[in-house]
């Protein structure tokens, strides 16, 4: 994947592959405000997502005909999230490729697929316990910081503690963007209630449209999207 694609012009991504991890990406992006396409072959994984995302579709993502009719010129993204079947995964990412989806961000099980892919001109591989082992590391140093995913190479989706400073103000007034370099795509407050009983609950509420005028409370989480080098800096300013 080229690595001149602006993160915060990512809206409109497929996720091809419904396994527990493509499953779960897919709901989280779309949880994030992204516009998710979700598509399996299995009738069952694409009815559980469906409600969850803006379109789900059973079809084989290995058949250039079939995929050929899904207008990918309108997505800003591919992912393929397909598991053990790495036959099956190269062939994807070829169909995607030749069917038009220039960006494409591809699982690898192996070192050996992570070749072949790059041969393939496919430079954004993700390998899970290597994900998995630098966000261990961010976390355990950076414990403000948590890092959702990384879109390109060096941009991110994380979220951050919202500072004491911030509290009482407006998006507007903080102005993210020219101030910070990065964009606010959403805001997670927990709010707590009392129930009948005179219990205290809590729970998470999110903003995934966060409007100018809106304003962050004391215990907001931001979440945004930017360069890792703008998002740690953010956070090494909390």
């Amino acid at each position: 994947m080229s690595d001149n694609i602006s993160a915060e012009n990512i809206n409109r991504i497929g996720v091809f592959g419904l396994g527990r991890f493509g499953f779960g990406l897919a709901r989280r992006l779309a949880e994030l405000g992204a516009d998710v396409l979700a598509v399996d072959s299995d009738p069952d994984k694409v009815e559980a997502i469906d409600p969850l995302v803006s379109r789900a579709v059973c079809l084989d993502a290995t058949n250039e005909y079939a995929v050929g009719k899904l207008n990918l010129e309108d997505l800003d993204l591919g992912i393929v999230c397909i598991g053990r079947n790495i036959q099956a995964g190269l062939l994807m990412t070829t169909v995607l490729q030749k069917c038009g989806m220039s960006e494409v961000i591809v699982r690898a099980i192996d070192q050996n697929q992570a070749e072949i892919l790059h041969a393939m001109g496919v430079s954004r591989i993700i390998s899970l316990e290597k994900e998995m082992a630098n966000t261990v590391a961010e976390n355990l140093l950076q414990p403000g910081l948590q890092r959702i995913a990384s879109i390109t190479a060096g941009h991110s989706l994380a979220e951050v503690k919202a500072k004491q400073s911030f509290v009482g103000k407006t998006l507007g007034e903080l102005d993210f963007r020219n101030v910070y370099g990065v964009n606010v795509v959403a805001i997670k407050s927990t709010e707590t209630v009392e129930s009948e009983g005179g219990q205290e609950r809590s729970f998470v509420s999110m903003n995934d449209l966060p409007a100018a005028e809106d304003v962050i409370e004391e215990g907001d989480v931001l979440v945004v999207i930017g360069s890792d080098e703008k998002i740690k800096a953010l956070q090494a300013d909390l």
